[in-house]
């Protein structure tokens, strides 16, 4: 049919239709719908969104035993053809059940702005948002088990622009990130801050750090937002032949130099490196007590870096 001002095209694609989990001896089955809707307007725009919902069966093992999961992630996505990228609107939205037990029980539900999502190393979740007009990525990190946000970052890598560590043979077991969110607007570069770097463990943000350049604002800002890189650097795992990286967080990466600790607090004695988009070293930032300690930082030429709250 032909309106006055637009001809619409609905395509609707159902996968099933019910999102509820069945679960009878031990059997769990589970169904989700997907739709997209496609309007022509009279001037020709194309305005497009999307509604797809995908079922992701995975496993935790708890040191004894393995535990099912069942993630359903809904990515709502509009699009039109007289704006660049995907509307900012766009949504990622996650719930996760424990199918363990008889029937499911739900652990997490969380929404993000973005377009993609993915699971990283069937502990964390990632809702990525593609920039637009050379913007970068927008990355929020969550935990997938409880649905805590651990961090925001810039970069166009898995995760973002992150590193990840942990302390070997430790009891519990210690692991720690560090994540650099890149700022690109006209007011940050006119007061040379950067962007911000995140320090923390599974449960969130434990030390953040406001880093400034005086020296080639815009060019820093830019690269930076799309190519920042973090490493750990830790005198024990150097000397033993390991090269300072980021880790991952499917492999954080071993700090040796904490090996067997079981106190947080000892967590300490090496540091968080942030490099250009060019190699450069701009900050070395040592940890003590679990914290970032910006007042004992070796910065690079016109970096300035000033601790923040959290």
């Amino acid at each position: 049919m032909i309106l006055d001002r637009f001809v619409a095209f609905i395509f609707v694609a159902e996968l099933a239709l019910t999102a509820q989990v069945f679960a009878a001896d031990g059997h769990h089955e589970a169904k989700a719908d997907s739709s997209a809707t496609v309007d022509i307007q009279s001037d020709g725009t194309v305005v497009m969104h999307s509604h797809n919902a995908e079922l992701v069966p995975y496993v935790v093992f708890d040191g004894e035993r393995h535990l099912p999961r069942l993630a359903t992630i809904t990515t709502d996505v509009k699009k039109r053809t007289d704006a660049e990228g995907d509307d900012p609107s766009s949504t990622v939205s996650v719930t996760v059940d424990d199918l363990s037990g008889e029937a499911p029980k739900r652990l997490s539900s969380f929404s993000d702005p973005g377009s993609e999502g993915e699971i990283l190393g069937e502990t964390y979740f990632d809702s990525s948002q593609p920039g637009c007009c050379a913007g970068p990525t927008i990355h929020s990190v969550r935990s997938l088990e409880d649905g805590k946000l651990l961090y925001r970052a810039t970069g166009d890598g898995e995760a973002g622009s992150s590193a990840w560590a942990e302390a070997p043979n430790s009891k519990p077991h210690l692991v720690r990130w560090a994540a650099f969110d890149g700022l690109v607007d006209e007011a940050a570069a006119n007061t040379g801050v950067v962007g911000y770097l995140s320090y923390g463990d599974l449960n969130g943000t434990l030390s953040r750090v406001e880093i400034k350049s005086a020296d080639n604002k815009d060019d820093i800002n830019t690269g930076l937002s799309h190519e920042a890189k973090l490493v750990w650097v830790d005198a024990k795992s150097q000397k033993s032949g390991h090269e300072p990286t980021s880790g991952s967080p499917e492999n954080p990466e071993s700090i040796w130099s904490l090996d067997k600790i079981s106190d947080a607090q000892k967590f300490g004695g090496f540091a968080l490196r942030l490099l250009n988009y060019d190699g450069r070293s701009l900050a070395t930032i040592p940890i003590d007590a679990d914290r970032l300690k910006p007042a004992q930082a070796k910065l690079g030429k016109g970096i300035t870096v000033s601790e923040l709250s959290k």
